[in-house]
């Protein structure tokens, strides 16, 4: 039997073509970080665009600016093929509702995150396509990697397909926006919500942050400056990441002093520690049973009061004081 890292398939330029989707309309609802990446580079691949925007957005004129064309979303909806929804999760679903009568037979609705479709806050008709392409980074890096003949990675899947070219659609959009340079994979929509949801909060946005800033604040603590804290504990974590990430973990250990080598391996394990990967467990299980789910969307209801509370507290301490003074901002 295949080992599961046997079974993962990943797909490359060479195996899709723009063909699927050359005369298909495609309309980007949002123009935000993401939606104002995916257009650029979709329209520079000679894929017909649209940007669907609410009356009075003030990204109207940026859209006309940059040579795309911006429309009532509603409008939109009736002249398309492909509708991607590029708008932040929380409020996806309310704009679905307003628009889910116009759908027809054979559009393509597109997300670039599950969390909508897998907890059925949108429950789209049959008699259409549900697919994902979700690239593994920003939109300003989206668009910079594409700009340089490169692109990034990005996850596909397929939640419905009525069509029979669902997955074949799937592919050619990630190549149109230089997903497929880098290297697509299949996944699903519970997986990627899921693992999505799990990366941001144990590594990305709140493992990292929150091991920088509390070994920041033991030092200082401990009587050290502040800003000799700073570049020790936050600085030198760019250097060290684009090392490993460029090389890997083995190959970073032999580019790095011995001393620094003995002290990493030999601490690392009291760091991150069995108690902590219980705690992993734990927030993985509150995101499949739906917890993190329940909290969050409860938060938004409530105007946010929760998130905007954290906020605070994180932009009054000391070590975002620190970065102020140093990045002069």
């Amino acid at each position: 039997m295949k080992s599961s890292l046997e079974n993962s398939k990943i797909f490359y330029d060479s195996d899709t073509s723009l063909e699927i989707i050359k005369n298909k309309k495609v309309l980007i609802i949002g123009y935000g970080n993401q939606g104002r990446a995916q257009a650029k580079n979709l329209s520079d691949s000679g894929i017909d665009v649209i940007i669907g925007l609410r009356e009075n957005s003030t990204s109207w004129d940026l859209v006309k600016n940059e040579n795309l064309t911006p429309m009532l979303i509603p409008e939109a909806i009736l002249l398309v093929d492909i509708i991607s929804f590029l708008i932040p999760d929380e409020v996806m679903a309310n704009l679905y509702s307003e628009i889910n009568r116009l759908l027809s037979k054979n559009q393509i609705l597109l997300f670039s995150h599950g969390y909508n479709i897998y907890y059925k806050k949108i429950n789209p008709p049959k008699n259409i396509d549900i697919i994902m392409v979700a690239p593994s980074g920003a939109g300003k890096i989206v668009r910079e990697a594409f700009k340089k003949n490169s692109g990034v990675p990005n996850l596909i899947a397929v939640h419905q397909d009525f069509s029979g070219n669902a997955l074949k659609i799937a592919l050619a959009y990630s190549k149109a926006i230089g997903g497929t340079r880098a290297g697509a994979f299949l996944s699903t929509f519970q997986e990627e919500t899921e693992t999505d949801l799990f990366g941001e909060q144990v590594v990305l946005c709140g493992g990292i942050p929150k091991l920088i800033q509390t070994a920041f604040n033991v030092l200082v603590e401990a009587g050290y400056q502040p800003i000799v804290a700073w570049f020790v504990c936050f600085y030198e974590v760019k250097l060290i990441v684009d090392l490993f990430h460029k090389i890997g973990f083995n190959k970073m250990y032999n580019a790095i002093s011995t001393t620094a080598e003995f002290g990493g391996l030999k601490v690392g394990d009291r760091i991150i520690s069995n108690e902590v990967k219980i705690e992993m467990k734990k927030i993985i299980n509150e995101i499949k049973n739906k917890d993190f789910f329940k909290s969050w969307e409860l938060d938004a209801k409530n105007n946010y009061e929760e998130l905007n509370k954290m906020k605070i507290k994180q932009s009054n301490s000391l070590f975002e004081q620190m970065t102020k003074i140093i990045n002069k901002v």
